[in-house]
């Protein structure tokens, strides 16, 4: 259990599209019982004004750098709002890895600064692919970044490692998941497991990059998450290894090659 100072983050504005937003009266009331037996109150910042899209704002960090002096998690009031934003989700995880900060949210208990980057990388990917959540695979997410938070509440807050998967940016198509269609040709399925990987590598790197050491721990973590295959049906270690060793070719093949008469050097 926490026993850290919380810094409160309250939205007063409006939502990224257009919905009026929580009132403070119920921010406040939310974050008192997240506190409740956890960890007093160091400050309180409240943002006025329309939520930019994908922004922290002036207040957010003057927040963050609240929660470095006071050694305090940053302790989100309404993370709702801003949960479909995946560039803002995933400039806060930048953030808080930077500056080696806690986070949590009063609506969403099982969020931690362990799993906002998991958070963005599914919703900039799902985008995508236009996946619509059924409320199991809903269910599952909230159990698995329940169970990763605790464990990452049992570790210290520095030292977790990056990931070992370069994040990329997606394709610029349109990205989509696999319909389970079956052909014949070897080039097709190459070009749409090649598709896969790239739009899986964000994904994976953020699986990676909260702790996840093992093959299986990856396979275990996509599939609790709801991601499909490059087939569209469960995700075995053996699928976690093609896809890691395609993305670590396709990255060396993308680095510059040596100047010429660099071997010359040591000749």
């Amino acid at each position: 259990m926490l026993s850290d100072p919380f810094v409160a983050y309250l939205h007063t504005g409006l939502s990224g599209d257009g919905r009026t937003g929580t009132p403070l009266a119920a921010q406040r009331a939310a974050v008192a019982r997240y506190r409740r037996g956890r960890g007093p109150l160091a400050a309180e910042i409240v943002e006025t004004g329309e939520k930019g899209q994908g922004l922290i704002g002036p207040r957010l960090r003057e927040a963050l750098s609240l929660c470095r002096r006071h050694g305090a998690t940053l302790l989100m009031a309404d993370l709702s709002a801003f949960g479909e934003d995946a560039a803002f989700l995933h400039h806060l995880s930048a953030e808080l890895r930077r500056l080696d900060l806690r986070f949590a949210a009063a609506d969403r208990p099982e969020a931690s600064e362990v799993t906002l980057g998991i958070m963005a990388a599914l919703a900039e990917a799902e985008d995508r692919w236009g996946v619509n959540r059924s409320p199991e695979v809903v269910a599952r997410r909230h159990a698995f970044y329940a169970r990763i938070t605790a464990e990452g509440r049992a570790q210290p807050t520095a030292g977790k490692g990056g990931a070992t998967v370069r994040p990329r940016a997606s394709p610029g198509g349109r990205g989509r998941a696999a319909s389970g269609l079956v052909t014949s040709s070897p080039a097709i399925s190459a070009q749409r497991s090649r598709r896969r990987a790239e739009e899986v590598a964000p994904i994976l790197s953020e699986i990676r990059a909260a702790g996840a050491l093992t093959l299986e721990q990856v396979a275990n973590a996509l599939n609790a998450l709801g991601v499909p295959s490059a087939r569209g049906d469960r995700w075995y270690p053996m699928q976690v290894t093609r896809v890691e060793k395609r993305l670590a070719a396709e990255d060396h093949a993308m680095r510059p090659a040596p100047p010429a008469f660099a071997h010359s050097l040591h000749a």
